[in-house]
């Protein structure tokens, strides 16, 4: 059997690329362990060890810690204010990581000490450059100025006092026998709060600020400390798999069908994936400020939100639509598909965590001036209507749930989570600091037992609506 030089040629690529997922999925991470500063060279004094660390996202660098350890955060002291340099030397990388900023903070992850990911207060802004989260930072030299930098392929970044994650994989440069650089470093690919913002962008040299003028096939991580309050954990990092040779990972790829909000709300009907599950009664809504959610009418649930980018349909329009799915662009946040209000009548029953399929009666929705919808069903006897809307400020959702003539034990279940902490001014922190539940002084909310985590409840008290804010 003879083989022609194309199909050799096609194998081979095979054979790569099989190896190099090979190596992907098996190198396990190797932890940086954050309950010592061990693995760092001379750290400054403004670095501390600490359980978790929190931070007012109103207000301008705000940022504390609390005992513990497992979490380093940057004080940011008025003197003082100096990097975070790892000891071991990486060249090629894989690193993931978990990072909190304070309100207009700055940061940034230096790869090599030289090239840096960006890590700033983003949040909100609809027009990314390079200098907000998840950009490639610029460079300068005094005979050229600025250039390059790239800007993040859009804003997936959440509120100063949440934490998020970051995701990196990184070529270092090349160089031959004779030490001649013959391939710049690359960012293969860069992650923000499981978004992709960067891919393949290849940086000439050190960026902006960068710790080492020169270029070398190694070089230790920085952390920057000198530009505001933040914190980091649950850094993790693998040696990068070889790369698949040029041209390898070829073939048809059929252009995106993509939907973006313009002026005004774009509601949208299609089936949506939801952890395992296949919801096929949902309705999204995307709003020009890049704050969407989606609402399952089957459950009086609102299920998802996120920022950044509306919906891709391809599984939805192509080729007929066969999985009829709409996927989420930015970054998402699972909230809960169970039902927002239920009868405890002794105030200590498990909330309900699905409504049967047939015993919810959806009224539909109707729109008001901004195409805001306002859903109308009826459950258990209890008729309810559900209005959700964006808030001016772009800070998040506001949700406002109103029931007609209820009976005494109804409650509104407003988030649940390992963990609920109650914050200032009517703050909650959901899950791990993942998102805040804002509440106005009025109500007497509830934190209570909930399986392995928490729920925050509120009593539905005669015909007074219930309102809260969810911010991200």
């Amino acid at each position: 059997m003879k083989f022609n030089a194309t199909f050799a040629a096609l194998l081979f690529a095979v054979c790569c690329l099989l190896q190099a997922a090979a190596q992907d999925s098996s190198a396990s991470y190797r932890v940086i362990a954050l309950d010592r500063l061990d693995a760092f060279q001379e750290p400054g004094k403004n670095w501390q060890i600490a359980g978790t660390a929190l931070a007012d996202y109103s207000r301008r660098e705000d940022m504390h810690s609390l005992p513990g350890s497992g979490v380093i955060v940057n004080t940011f002291p008025k003197n003082g204010r100096s990097h975070l340099m790892t000891k071991q030397h990486f060249g090629d990388l894989e690193i993931e990581l978990e990072f909190m900023m304070a309100n207009q903070s700055n940061s940034g992850v230096y790869l090599q000490g030289r090239y840096e990911v960006q890590l700033l207060d983003s949040w909100r802004r609809t027009q990314p450059t390079f200098s907000d989260a998840g950009g490639i930072y610029e460079r300068w030299l005094p005979e050229k100025g600025n250039f390059e930098g790239t800007a993040p392929l859009m804003n997936a970044a959440r509120a100063p006092g949440l934490w998020q994650q970051l995701r990196i994989r990184f070529r270092a440069p090349r160089f031959n026998a004779q030490g001649e650089k013959i391939r710049n470093a690359r960012f293969e690919e860069v992650y923000l709060n499981g978004v992709l913002v960067q891919q393949q962008v290849e940086v000439t040299g050190p960026t902006g600020s960068a710790m080492f003028p020169d270029e070398q096939p190694e070089g230790p991580l920085v952390f920057q400390g000198d530009h505001g309050p933040v914190a980091f954990r649950s850094i993790r990092w693998r040696p990068l798999a070889l790369e698949a040779p040029p041209g390898s990972a070829g073939g048809y790829q059929p252009k995106p069908i993509l939907v973006d909000p313009a002026a005004r709300p774009y509601l949208l009907r299609t089936f949506m994936h939801f952890g395992d599950e296949k919801l096929t009664h949902v309705l999204s809504v995307g709003n020009p400020n890049q704050v969407h959610y989606s609402y399952n009418i089957k459950q009086g649930a609102l299920f998802q939100v996120w920022r950044g980018r509306f919906l891709d349909l391809t599984p939805a329009w192509r080729d007929r639509g066969g999985m009829q799915t709409g996927v989420p662009r930015g970054s998402l946040l699972a909230l809960s598909n169970a039902p927002a209000v239920a009868v405890l009548a002794r105030g200590t029953e498990s909330w309900p965590e699905a409504v049967d399929f047939d015993s919810l009666q959806s009224h539909g929705y109707v729109l008001d001036t901004h195409r805001n919808p306002e859903f109308s069903y009826t459950w258990k006897g209890l008729q309810v209507k559900d209005k959700v809307e964006c808030l001016e400020s772009g800070e998040g959702l506001s949700r406002t749930l109103t029931l007609i003539d209820p009976p005494a034990g109804v409650y509104c279940r407003l988030a649940s989570g390992k963990l609920i902490e109650k914050l200032k001014n009517g703050m909650y922190a959901v899950d791990g600091q993942k998102y805040y539940i804002r509440l106005e002084g009025r109500y007497k909310p509830l934190i209570r037992p909930a399986g392995e985590g928490q729920e925050l409840l509120i009593p539905f008290a005669g015909n007074q609506p219930v309102s809260y804010s969810i911010i991200w």
